[in-house]
């Protein structure tokens, strides 16, 4: 490292001080954190609540350039006027302040060992003050508002967020299983170019799922993410958590708005999306390999049933 490299880095360390300083005023950061599993229509969500709120969040700009040191990302954030975007590619958004998944923050708090369930599902050692005074001086910073974390790897890290952070509060996003397993399958073929290879957090039980066909290996994704939700929600955050069905918010977004907005407790600050077709569009998806994943479904219902959406379309009326 250059003397010059040594020199900036030390101004940066000097400045990330000063700025965590500010949260010492807030002892119980309250962050919001969006559970979901893959393709369930979370970035689109995500968008909507840090947007329609004016909630702080993980932009690119941090993500990419920040990972170790996010507040500083987050003070440049502060104060800069964008227009959030509706638009994302498999998760992916483009711009610098855009929201981004957070990946490289929450890989260096948590680290990024697969599968995720057992093996990156707490804290790294050393790492957990550094975690709750940057979420502290954020909200500090952005004058009591939580910072919002949208990240599918946190499914599998509820038990460890919600004792760490009492405060904290959790929105899980969820969606009809045979939508999201279908959008999952098709999400491999066009961004892995390979059905069996998976994308985003694995369940403890990875290695045994690989051994499925591809159409059976995402609707058990999905259903190990959900019970991972379900259950560590249950048991460790009581009354601090909200799930809305995707299918609800994108075809009635003013009613599920409502609700975050008496559970978050916080008023909108900006219009409300118009409703959305609440379907899949499978582009790479065969005929068999779609009627295969609802086969699945229908056929280990007494697994699966509570992961449907049984509304019928809510679109329709």
């Amino acid at each position: 490292m250059s003397s010059v490299d040594l020199m900036n880095e030390c101004r940066e360390n000097r400045l990330e001080q000063a700025l965590l300083e500010l949260g010492e005023g807030c002892p119980v950061p309250r962050p919001i954190f969006i559970l979901a599993a893959p393709r369930t229509g979370s970035t689109f969500f995500y968008q909507t609540l840090v947007r329609v709120f004016a909630l702080p969040y993980i932009s690119n700009l941090t993500n990419e350039f920040y990972a170790h040191t996010p507040i500083l990302g987050l003070s440049m954030q502060h104060g800069v006027k964008i227009r959030i975007d509706e638009h994302s590619h498999y998760g992916k958004t483009n711009g610098l302040f855009q929201p981004s998944e957070g990946s490289g923050p929450m890989t260096f708090w948590f680290g990024g060992e697969q599968p995720s369930q057992s093996k990156s599902s707490r804290i790294v050692g050393g790492r957990e003050a550094h975690f709750i005074r940057t979420l502290a001086a954020c909200e500090t910073l952005y004058d009591g508002a939580p910072l919002v974390i949208k990240n599918a790897w946190n499914c599998f890290r509820v038990a460890y967020l919600a004792t760490a952070l009492p405060g904290a509060r959790f929105i899980w996003i969820r969606r009809d299983i045979r939508e999201a397993a279908g959008s999952d399958l098709e999400a491999r073929y066009l961004t892995k170019g390979d059905p069996k290879a998976w994308n985003s957090a694995t369940p403890a039980n990875v290695e045994a799922l690989r051994r499925l066909p591809p159409a059976h290996q995402v609707v058990e994704n999905q259903y190990e993410f959900n019970r991972a939700v379900e259950t560590d929600l249950a048991s460790h955050a009581a009354g601090r958590y909200l799930d809305v069905w995707y299918e609800d918010f994108v075809c009635d977004p003013q009613r599920e708005l409502e609700r975050l907005a008496l559970f978050i407790q916080r008023e909108s600050l900006d219009h409300v999306p118009e409703r959305r077709d609440a379907t899949r569009r499978a582009r790479a998806l065969s005929t068999e390999e779609s009627g295969t994943i609802s086969n699945y479904v229908s056929m280990n219902y007494g697994r699966f049933g509570t992961d449907c959406h049984e509304q019928g379309d809510p679109c329709s009326s």
